[in-house]
């Protein structure tokens, strides 16, 4: 089972034939005196030619089995030859180990070697996702003059507090895997359950694009966990990279996860639950063609290709853009309310839930790294069965919906223990009833004011506290009858992990604490989701909602009067409590007069069924 999870992990192909052997297997030097292992593959077809150095962790014997890139066992097909390093430390390299490796030197050092050998011309590309991915960013700041362009997929260099810390929430799960893939990096992490200077010294460090010197073509996915900071890093390598190649940075994003942990990669046609034909292959196709303009000199135009090529999911189409960013600085807020409802007004009331940290609500799919989670997206419908969360959802959209960016969900949240966390999840509600899972965040209440520990801060029973919940940046349309949907929960594990909700040391063991969360969403303390994008048009009743209907005069004294006929009202205080209430038949005026002076809200039913919320002054 391992074996082929690693295999998944660093191949872009589905099938394994057997394998193959290298050309030639050696040891190359590095500064310090010590070899790193490596297979060397050269078609038969190239006396002196280009390379792709591929750097690795999983063991470059899994590379027998097949190359990348659609060559599979096919060497002969392939214009370049192949270097396949074992990363000092581990496999085939094991015995050069060192306390601190210094990657970036040992990517340059391999260069250095394959620079000198009779059957190089020079030229070094390099390939890899992950960790492969990542040790090309550390080889690329060590500048060496024949490694002439990149393609890191999902992957960027900053190791910063929220690469393990989401939201404050250490990713339990991911961090056990890179543990069980031999990083160790366990003892460092859970010491540090704060953004302290250990951490902010490592996210500058480790923030480099002015030593981007070459041409990249970054891979990402929507799916992968690494989406967010791809999304950051890529705009500063397009103006803060060398001059001379800061318009020769490239981004592709697929609908795509991570990899390494099932049957999906990046590349492949099937993700979770559904399936991308049209972007199978996509990542290989566009990564030859940059390899054979800057390595073999092809004069194939890849100059002239847009600079971000990306995936319209829920479209399901590819679109491009010259842009250094292609996120929507235009916003629209959804409003949580009463019945579940997500309306464009304020809503009414509060609802509750039961969080028991020994029944945690499970994952279901998602940016998951760990054999033991599907990943990718999958259906939540099997939540909705759940006591331990609650779910808000539009009607049926009335035309197309597109949002592109991070999408943030504001909630006001009450707890009766002195700490929790507060889980979101972000789905599109199919006409056939599939809640598909786009994205999720989660949130530690006793850092929602910040990470730091100064910043730490418990909750009080009687408060309510603003928290927001920061969702991974997406490009994602709602298809006019479907609906935007979100589950408010207080775990996702085992991705994530569980509050105690004891407020004692995080990480610890200890006693759990049971806790009743209240998620309010009224005029005082509301609680919404803000999406990236403009122009949602919601179902029938929030178009009447908006469009048409009026409450006059406002202010009233003894009566109000609706601009509609409806056969019911509903009147509530700004705390969402019930005042007043009537069911009536094709009225269009009511009585006020036995109200304090003070802001309401009121609530019809029209007489086609449609409920409408609007705001009064007595």
């Amino acid at each position: 089972m391992k074996t082929l999870i690693i295999l998944l992990f660093v191949m872009t192909f589905s099938q394994l034939f057997g394998l193959m052997t290298p050309t030639q297997v050696v040891m190359i030097p590095m500064r310090d005196g010590k070899t790193l292992a490596a297979d060397i593959y050269i078609p038969n077809t190239i006396t002196n030619g280009s390379t792709i150095l591929i750097q690795t962790p999983y063991n470059k014997n899994n590379f027998r089995s097949g190359l990348p890139l659609g060559v599979i066992q096919n060497l002969n097909s392939s214009n370049f030859i192949w270097v396949v390093v074992d990363w000092r430390g581990f496999y085939g390299s094991n015995a050069a180990t060192i306390a601190q490796p210094n990657r970036g030197e040992d990517g340059y050092d391999v260069i250095e070697w394959i620079s000198s050998q009779t059957w190089s011309n020079g030229k070094v590309g390099t390939w890899g996702p992950s960790a492969l991915g990542q040790v090309q960013y550390n080889t690329m700041k060590e500048g060496h003059p024949n490694h002439v362009c990149a393609v890191p997929l999902v992957a960027q260099p900053q190791t910063a507090y929220d690469s393990y810390y989401y939201g404050g929430v250490l990713e339990k799960s991911r961090l056990e895997q890179l543990d069980a893939l031999g990083y160790g990096l366990s003892p460092v992490v859970l010491a540090n359950p704060y953004d302290n200077v250990s951490w902010q010294y490592t996210a500058n460090t480790t923030w480099y694009p002015q030593n981007i010197l070459i041409p990249t073509l970054q891979v990402g996915g929507w799916y992968d966990h690494t989406i967010d900071k791809m999304l950051d890093w890529y705009p500063a390598t397009r103006t803060q990279s060398a001059l001379a190649v800061r318009d020769k940075q490239w981004l592709l994003v697929g609908p795509w996860v991570h990899g390494g942990t099932g049957i999906a990669n990046v590349g492949s046609s099937t993700q979770g639950e559904l399936s991308y034909p049209n972007a199978e292959h996509k990542s290989d196709s566009m990564a030859l063609d940059f390899f054979n303009f800057y390595l073999l000199d092809s004069v194939n135009n890849w100059e002239a290709t847009s600079k971000i090529t990306y995936y319209q999911l829920g479209e399901n189409r590819w679109n491009y853009s010259n842009g250094t960013t292609i996120a929507n600085s235009q916003i629209t807020d959804l409003f949580l309310s009463e019945n579940g409802n997500l309306i464009s007004t304020t809503g009414i009331g509060s609802d509750s839930f039961v969080s028991d940290p020994k029944n945690p609500t499970p994952t279901i799919g998602g940016a998951t790294l760990n054999p033991n989670l599907d990943q990718g997206p999958y259906d939540q419908v099997a939540l909705d069965s759940r006591s331990d969360l609650k779910t808000f959802e539009t009607t049926a959209l009335a035309s197309d919906f597109t949002s592109t960016g991070n999408i943030v969900a504001n909630l006001s949240i009450q707890c009766n223990q002195p700490d929790a966390d507060i889980a979101v999840r972000l789905v599109d509600v199919y006409p056939d009833g599939r809640n598909m899972l786009i994205n999720d965040g989660i949130r530690r209440m006793r850092l929602r004011n910040g990470y730091t520990q100064a910043s730490e801060s418990f909750l009080q029973s009687t408060q309510i506290y603003p928290v927001n919940v920061e969702l991974p940046f997406v490009n994602y349309t709602w298809k006019a009858g479907h609906k935007i949907k979100i589950y408010v929960s207080a775990n996702n594990s085992t991705r994530w992990d569980v509050n105690l909700q004891n407020g004692g040391t995080m990480y610890a063991a200890g006693d759990t604490n049971t806790a009743t969360i209240q998620i309010h969403h009224n005029a005082i303390n509301p609680s919404k989701i803000t999406l990236a994008g403009q122009n949602l048009v919601l179902g029938t009743n929030e178009l009447i909602a908006n469009d048409q209907i009026h409450i006059y005069p406002n202010p009233a004294e003894s009566e109000i009067h609706v601009s509609v006929p409806f056969d019911s009202y509903v009147i509530y205080d700004l705390k969402g409590q019930l005042i007043q209430s009537e069911t009536l038949i094709n009225n269009q005026s009511i009585p006020i007069d036995n109200l304090k002076e003070g802001c309401y809200l009121l609530k019809i039913k029209s007489l086609s069924n449609d409920e409408i919320t609007r705001k009064f002054v007595k």
